[in-house]
Parts: C-alpha cells; structure tokens; sequence
C-alpha cells in the first residue's frame, strides 16, 4: 500500500481544517499559495483573506462571535470576580467551559468556543494580522490562536554590475517585527521555529494541540520555499502530553528550546534562529569536519517565551564569542540581541562578547558561503573551504533538471518517481524538494529526489543541505539546450566520479562535444577518472515512436539505470507495480522498456573536452561569465504564463481572395508548385536518408484460404545508393488508404485539391502539398490519438456534453475510459473527430495536432551480399475487428499488401541489435516465431555466401515456430535446401497445432540443452518474434547451462554475462 506523500502546507492546512473552528488564509505567495487549496465544507470555516491594512478585521470579528457567546460572556464575568483565585489561563478556561452564560448563545459559535482559530499566511502576511491579533479578547474567553507562517518571500537585488535578480528568501525580519510588537503589545503566546518539515510537521499538530489545549496562543515558523513545499510521507501527531500551569513549563516537555550543533569545545558560536540558515550553517560545520571544530551552532527553536537558563545550559562551556543572527537589512543588532544581553546579564562572572552575524536579506547564503565565513572565525582560519559529502552511503540521491512544463510532461518524472517509492513495499523512505526559477528560459525547475531505507533516514540535516554537498547517484538534464543556457548543473561542485549523467536530447556522440558548455564538458573530465558515467537518450524520438509521452520515457530511462542488475523479466515485473505503469499493456511495456534499455547511449569522455577553444584569426574568445550551479528559487511553482508556440499551418486561399499570394506565386513559382510525379515520394522534409525502390516481385507465402496472409515482397534497389547491413530494418514510409482519405475529406467538408503549407513536425522544413496528399501521406489520421489531442479537441467542442466528455476522458480519471477507447476499441483521429462532431478544429489545427505518419520498420530478410541490387521483407498482414465488429488494418501493412510490381515506394535503413558476431567462425543460435525468421534469413544468405567464397563458417543452429508446417513453414523450402548444403547445422522446428499436445520452439530446445549450452560457451544467441515466449526461452537456456553443472543462481549470471557482452538478443515486439 502506498504511504500518501504530502507537503507540511497541505499537511498543516488539511489539520487546521479539521482541528479549526475557524482558518484564515493570508498568503501572498502569487503561485502554490499556502492554504489555497482549503474550501468551504472542509470542516471549519474557511476565510480567503487578503493582505492589506485592516486584514484582520474578519478575524478580530469571528473571534469576538465566539467569545460573546454565552460561554463567553460568563467567562468575562467570572473573570473579573475570582481574578484572584482565577490566575492561570487554563483555570480561566476551564471556568468559561463550565459556567452557564447570561446571553443566548448560537448554536454554531458554541459548538467550536474550545476549538481554535488557525492562521495561515507569510511573514509579510503575519505581520499584517499583528494589530488584530492585538485586538482579540483577553486568552481567558476567547479560542486560542495557532498562526502557522511559512517564512517566505520574493527579493529583489543588485550585484555589483547593477544586475538585478529575484530570489525566494526566508522573510525572518517581517516576522520578528511582528514577534517584537505582540511582546510589546503584551501577548503572551509561543512562537517555535523549525528548520525541517518534520519538526514543523511535530509542532504544527502535536504540540500545537497540546499548546493550544493547555489555553495558549502558538506561532509555528518554518521555511517556506524548502521545508513548506518538501514532499515526503508526513503525518499529522497526536496531541503531546503537557503539564504546567505557565506557557514555559508546557513547552519544556515537548520541545526543544534551543539545540546545539559542532564540537563541545568550540569558542565561537553562531546564534541562529531554526530555519534554512541554521541548516545550511550545520551542513557547512559537518562538511568542513576537524577545519571547523571550533565554530559551533546554537539553534533556537523556542523564541518565545525566552528561557534563559536553558540558553546558557545548551552553549559549551568553551564559548569565548557569540555571533548572533542579524538582518543585514536592518538599522539596529535586532531582536536577538535584547533577549541575549538581557541573558548575559543576569549570572554574575558570566561574561561572554557578542557580535552582530550579518546575514543577507536579499538572498539565502549557501552551505560554501558559510563554510568560509566559519573558517574565518576558526582559531587557525584556512583559506580553502572543502566540504566532505554528508548524503549517508545508503542513501541515494538523483537531481533532475528541466522546464518546468513541456509538451510530454518530463517536468513530473520526479514526482512520480517519489510516488512510486513511496509504497509500503519498495521499503524506501523518499522525499522530494522541487526548486522553480521562473524567469529563465520562461521557467526551470531543479528537483531532488532523496532515497532513504525506510525506518532509517537520517534527521540531522535538511534535504536541501545534503543535496548541496553531495554529488548524486543520477544527474538527468533534459530539455539540455535551454538548461545550459541559464544554468552550470555539470560542475565539480555537482558531479562525481561515481554520479550518472542523463542527458535527454537528440544529440549524437559527435554533438555532445561541441553542445556541451566548456565548463561542463572541463567538469567532466575533472571527475571522470576512467569512468563513461554520460549516457545520452532522446527521450521524446522513442515517445513519437511508440504513441508514448516523454514523461513515461524519461521514467523508464530512470528505472533502466535504477535496476541494472535484474533481468528484463523482472524489470517488467517490477515496472508493473508502479502507478505509471500498473495499466500498461504487458506487451507494450516489454517492447518499450526494451527499446529504451538499448537506446540508452554511452560516452566516452575524451580528455580533449577539457581544452580550451582554439583562436580565431589570433583572437582568443572571452571566457564565458560563468552560471550557478544550482537553481536561484523565483517562485514557488511553475511558470503558469509558459507558452509553447507551434509551426503555424495553413491553407493557401484562391488568387482572387489575396494578392499577396499571387505576387508569391509569380515571384517564386517553385515554392507553390505541387508535384504529383513519383519522385515526390522522396520525402525531404523526413530527418532519416531516404529511397526510391520498386517492387520487383510480391509472393504470398501463406495459402489464399489461411486466415493468415504472410508474404514476401523484394525491391530493386538499383542506382538508388542505398546499403544495408545484415540485421538492420527498412523503414517503409507508407501512404493511409485512398478511399478511406476521401471520404474523410468529403465527410469533413474539406477540398482534396485546396493547397496548404505545412511545417514538419520533425524538421521543420515547409512544404507546400495538397489536402489529400497531407491527409494521405503526412498524417497518420487512422492511427490511436494520445490523451493529449482528447483536451485540444475539447476546446473546439460546441456541445457541452461533448466537451465535458472529452475533458473527462483526457483528465486522470478518466484512465479507464481512454484505455478502453484506445486499446480496446482501437479509436483512430478520424474516429474520433466523427464521434465528437461538434468539435470541428480548423484544417490548421488538424495539421498541427494530428501525428505525422511514422515509418514502419521490418526485419531484412535478405543480406546484400547474396541478392545483390535488391531487399527483401517477410511480412504478415495486421486484420483485426475492433469491439463494434468494424474491420481494423494495420496501415503499413495493408499498404504494402496493395503494392504491384513496379510500383515506387520511399523507404529508410535502421540500425538494429540484430547483429552477426564479429567471427564468422562463432557458433549463431537463432529462435525464430512467425515472421521473426526475417532477420535469420538474412544471418543464412550471408553465412551460405561467406561459404561460397571460401570462408570457415561457425556451426547455425536455427529454431522455428508457427502453428502448421503445410501453411505456416515460412521459407521451409529454402530452409531445408541449406540444411542439406551444410550451411544450417541444426534445426528445431516447432508447429504447435500440428499435434495433440503443443509444441513450442522452448520445447525443442530443451530437447537440446547439451547442444545449446556447447554452443553458448562461444556463440551468440538470438530471438525474434512476439513477447511470450520469452521467459520460457530464458528457462530453457536457463536449463541447458544448468545441466552443465551449474547452479539456478550460476546458469542465470551467465545469461546476465552474456548480455553485457551482446550475446544474447532479443529483438521482440
């Protein structure tokens, strides 16, 4: 089960609402606010409020309601008659509680007198509620109060080069402002400070209850901008036992007042208030070790009510100075200081010297900042500040830079992935801190994603404090162009020897080098020492490919890295558990997470990277100004004026409507020309290299009566220049159905003839086609629609029930509705559109949103050298019938099935897996099912043309499996012909519905394991064909190296060996 992962702001704001009579929310936070979520009906009254002068009046006036109540009105009564005898605030309490009241009291503001109110705001938000709270009635007849303030604000400053910068800051000097007028005004609450979101979490709910139970006010401070929006597993407490009459004594056995941090010898102290200061001050102390053993840390948790004693008890007894947190900002010492000098004051002979520690109020000083400015106080100061990783060794940390919005929702990675962990099962305790810069590249975002055993994750420190001193296990940048043009996320400070750097992009090995910053690429080098830890995958191809979003590629590059060591099988296993995956299909999750674990490209650092660029015409170019290496916080969540602009598309009106179009047409007639010659399907504006073929011969291999129609089918390649390799694909470009694209056209009331500009998707080039050569040849409008197109279809629907429906489907509730449309009922975008017919998006949109037709790429069943000027493909035919008993075809199939010799047709060359060894001698094991014998075909026609002139061959052992020998024996003729030639050593042919029990190629191989385990000791295994069979084939190999002795545990390493050394493959879908 998994354990819900929440924020302190949704955990304290869900907890006031139902602890509350009443919760007033004063935040100003413009993005993420603070108890924006809270509705009526939550429990309490909830009271939307704004800051301004005056903010305060509806609470001053709700708490007024309550305490003139009839309760509250006897209380004041009592109150002024047993004021002797009637001290303490609880008595006082207790007293209203039982009394009978003089007026008639109202249901609603009897019923939640003993409940409290609850603020929710920021500092600036606080101190604007400072007079109200002023105001209240006396603590004896009114609820308590309980103020949680996110400490948080944006600042504006200037460096030295009048350059300006927003950052999010810890806003303390509003807050003690507020602290020192309640003192002043002669409020006698607590107000506790926090550094982490557990300890605030502990205040917020435990001794907020018992503070507030016991007839006392409570201010609960934490830092907004980390711990406030910090997801983890939190709870809320149950109320802490409290004892005491006074506030003081309530809250000594339930908080800390003050802790203390560093060596029991220090000399010099610093003094610093619970909060993102105080945790990155601790984390500069432990990083510098023995270099800072004579600075220690005082963190005061409790700063009102003051307890002096406890203040001198926490400090050692080696304290010389103290230095004493002060806003920089600020005129006097600050608030501090009274309190510490009253402190010092008092035991006679204790005397101590007191400094000012000015800290920046325009930014947030980071763990190095503090390491030199303790080593400036150290008793030996040293010049250089290096700080030792403080991520325990059993923890694991991955940062993930990106937008923070984009097309495929990668942005979300993070936080799927803490869900994910988050399950009782995986036995990780995560956390999650999202970092968000909206002013750069429109809007970044730098998450930390922290990995813990559960029941052992550390407390001494923050996650933001560990994931400033340590390098992680995984760095995955994507969007990397737009990251490093505003950040340096690869830098010594950020990197290790042993951290993995993703970069998600289409970038080869080639442009790696030259896209990467020098500082970045320098970095690199710098750690490396011998490792290729820089892998790069392009996220949003594999996405395109498989009708998947970039979101769940760049997941299962994660979880690829994340379980190195399991097998496939049990990847899949596990991925299946998981909430991104649960309702994936088995076979599409196997193919996927395939396709991505072999996608995956490592590089090899050269020591070149590190050197400088060379001059140009004698001029050496400036160095560049360098970047931060960490993201600067502007805002607390996403950029909500992001905005994606698209290609624009459109359709050339007649002449007589534009003059701008007849003058383009006269000035440049080639660019409006529409080519309908054969030649127009070599496709410039594909990014893959492209050819012209003709078909030379077409054969069906299966009887016309079989249900299933297999067939070979050759092209001439002849003066077309193209080359292929044994084991690599075709990709055919293949054209939607004639007929079906005109009556779509003639359905939607669009001109076949009209002529429209088009942008591709993939390259960007423009074009200027027809209508039906788009609809036909362009777009793939009888392929499945992602969720996305559901919501941009929504926004063209003119009837409501139809837009509700779409919205409805393409939201995550709707999960189960889209999976059945798409996979069950095989929903087409021309199903689609004709299903929601209110929905009538423009031709334009329809070019931007529709998928470009994708190619389609099948085994070669042929290798050059033996055939020659030709290619040859082995393919089935896909027919189906969708849940409506409608007739469904495969689209590249059916165009391939409806070609004749001498038609032309565009195609593409893939590299694949499928690859021969390096030694025509090595032994080849090949398991084959249906029309996976394509690429072994091509594996026999070169072993039988190495033969041919001359060449040692190694021994083939070719396994096959189809239902019927009589119909389904592809190329059985040509098999049995090179087992006579010596070519084929061994054959295990496997019909299964030829006899009564059925027969699998796994069968037959065991039937052989003393041969296959022989083999392998050398050889190469490989399996091409559908999903299935593949745990029963592992078995079977699995088997037959056991057989030699072997233990399970031993047989199933070798097979992990052998695919680290590429041989054992599977090419599977």
């Amino acid at each position: 089960m998994s354990a819900p992962l929440t924020s302190l702001h949704t955990l304290l704001a869900t907890e006031a609402a139902e602890a509350s009579s009443a919760v007033f929310v004063y935040d100003t936070t413009p993005t993420a606010a603070f108890g924006a979520e809270l509705l009526k009906g939550d429990g309490a009254e909830i009271w939307q409020m704004q800051t301004r002068p005056g903010a305060g009046s509806a609470l001053v006036g709700f708490v007024e309601s309550v305490a003139f109540s009839s309760k509250g009105a006897h209380a004041l009564e009592v109150e002024g008659e047993d004021a002797a005898t009637s001290g303490s605030v609880p008595s006082k309490r207790a007293t209203r509680s039982n009394s009978v009241g003089v007026k008639k009291a109202r249901s609603s503001t009897a019923a939640t007198a003993d409940k409290p109110v609850t603020i929710l705001g920021s500092s600036s938000a606080f101190l604007a509620v400072v007079p109200s709270i002023l105001s209240l009635p006396p603590a004896s007849i009114r609820p308590t109060l309980v103020a949680h303030v996110s400490a948080q604000a944006s600042s504006l400053a200037t460096d030295e080069n009048d350059n300006v910068s927003l950052e999010q800051i810890p806003d303390l000097s509003s807050l003690f402002e507020g602290v020192q007028a309640l003192e002043a005004g002669g409020w006698t609450g607590a107000v506790v400070f926090s550094e982490t979101a557990e300890e605030a979490a502990f205040v917020g709910t435990s001794v907020a209850k018992g503070v507030s139970g016991a007839g006392f006010d409570l201010v609960n401070v934490f830092d907004g901008a980390t711990a406030g929006r910090e997801l983890s597993t939190l709870a809320p407490s149950t109320a802490a036992s409290v004892s005491g009459s006074t506030l003081l004594s309530v809250l000594e056995g339930v908080v800390p007042f003050f802790t203390y941090y560093g060596s029991a010898t220090a000399t010099q102290v610093l003094v610093l208030p619970a909060s993102t200061y105080s945790a990155t001050a601790k984390a500069a102390i432990a990083g510098l070790e023995s270099a800072g053993s004579d600075v220690g840390v005082l963190v005061v948790r409790v700063a009102k009510p003051w307890n002096a004693q406890a203040f001198l008890s926490a400090l050692p007894t080696s304290t010389k100075t103290l230095h004493v947190f002060a806003d920089d900002s600020e005129h006097s010492t600050g608030p501090f200081h009274e309190d510490i000098l009253t402190t010092l004051l008092t035991p006679p002979g204790f005397k101590l010297k007191i400094r000012a520690l000015p800290v920046p109020s325009a930014t947030v000083p980071s763990v190095q900042t503090w390491a030199t400015r303790i080593l400036g106080l150290a008793s030996t100061p040293s010049a250089t500040a290096s700080l030792k990783a403080l991520l325990p060794e059993s923890a694991k940390l991955a940062v993930f830079w990106n937008l923070d919005s984009s097309f495929g929702g990668s942005e979300l990675v993070p936080g799927r992935l803490a869900a994910a962990f988050a399950d009782a099962s995986t036995g990780v305790a995560p956390k999650l801190e999202v970092l968000y810069d909206n002013f750069r590249q429109g809007g970044v975002q730098q998450a930390s994603l922290l990995l813990e055993s559960a029941g052992q994750a550390q407390k001494e420190h923050s996650l933001n404090a560990l994931a400033a001193t340590s390098a992680p296990a995984l760095l995955f940048i994507s969007a990397p162009a737009a990251v490093f043009k505003a950040y340096e996320p690869i830098s010594p400070a950020t990197v290790g020897p042993n951290t993995r750097v993703v970069i998600a992009a289409n970038w080869t090995t080639e442009e790696l080098a030259t896209k990467l910053p020098l500082s970045a690429r320098q970095a690199l080098v710098e750690v490396a020492k011998g490792k290729s830890n820089v892998v790069v995958v392009d996220v949003d191809a594999i996405a395109k490919n498989h009708s998947s979003l970039a979101s769940e590629i760049s997941e299962l590059v994660f979880w690829s890295l994340y379980l190195p060591n399991l097998s496939a099988k049990d990847v899949v296993s596990q991925l299946s558990r998981t909430p991104t995956f649960a309702a994936w299909d088995h076979a599409k999750l196997v193919e996927v997470s395939s396709v991505v674990h072999n996608a995956l490209v490592q590089i090899e650092i050269d020591a070149a990277w590190a050197a400088e660029p060379m001059a140009v015409d004698g001029e050496v170019s400036a160095p560049a100004v360098p970047l931060p290496t960490r993201l600067v916080p502007t805002a607390a969540g996403p950029n909500a004026d992001r905005h994606f602009p698209d290609p624009a598309s459109g359709i050339i009106g007649p002449a007589k409507k534009s003059w701008h179009h007849i003058a383009h047409r006269l000035m440049y007639p080639e660019a409006f020309a529409v080519s309908t010659v054969a030649d127009d399907k070599l496709r410039p504006d594909l990014p893959e290299k492209t050819y012209l073929v003709t078909v030379s011969e077409t054969r069906r291999l299966t009887p016309n009566t079989y249900d299933r129609n297999v067939f070979h089918i050759e092209f001439d390649t002849a003066g077309t220049g193209l080359k292929y390799e044994v084991g690599e694909a075709l990709g055919i470009h293949g054209w939607n159905d004639t007929k079906e694209v005109n009556d779509f056209l003639a359905w939607y009331g669009l001109d076949p003839e009209s002529v429209i500009t088009i942008t591709s998707h993939e390259t960007g080039r423009v074009e200027q086609r027809t209508t039906f050569q788009v609809f036909q040849q362009n777009l793939d409008l009888f392929g499945k629609p992602g969720k996305s197109f559901y919501e941009t279809l929504s926004k063209f629907a003119t009837d409501k029930r139809q837009e509700r429906a779409l919205r409805f489907i393409a939201c995550p509730d709707g999960a189960a509705t889209f999976k059945k449309m798409s996979e069950n009922d095989t929903v087409t975008y021309a199903d689609l559109l004709r299903q929601f017919p209110s929905a009538k998006p423009t031709v334009e949109d329809l070019v931007r949103e529709i998928e470009e037709i994708k190619p389609r790429h099948y085994s070669i069943a042929s290798s050059q050298n033996f055939v020659g000027d030709s290619v040859h493909l082995l393919v089935v035919t896909v027919e189906w019938q969708d849940t409506r008993g409608s007739p469904r075809f495969g689209q590249c199939t059916r165009y391939l099935s409806s070609l004749k010799a001498g038609d032309k047709l565009t195609v593409s060359v893939k590299p694949s897996v499928m690859k021969l060894p390096v030694l025509d001698s090595a032994p080849i094991i090949m398991a084959g099912l249906g029309t996976g014998a394509a690429p072994f075909r091509a594996f026999i026609q070169e072993r039988a043309y190495q033969k041919s002139i001359g060449k040692d061959i190694g021994p083939l052992l070719y396994y096959f499996g189809s239902r019927h020998r009589s119909k389904e024996y592809l190329y059985g003729e040509e098999i049995e012909a090179y087992v006579n030639e010596g070519v084929i050593t061994h054959t295990g042919l496997a019909f299964s519905r030829d006899t009564n029990k059925k027969v699998y190629i796994q069968d037959k191989m065991n039937e052989d394991s003393t041969l296959l385990a022989s083999m392998l000791k050398e050889g190469t295994f490989y399996l091409c064909g559908p999903t299935w069979p593949v745990p029963d084939v592992y078995e079977a190999l699995v088997k037959s190296l056991a057989a030699e002795g072997r233990t399970l545990e031993q047989a199933q390493a070798r097979i992990e060996e052998l695919k680290e050394a590429e041989r054992y493959i599977l090419e599977v879908y």
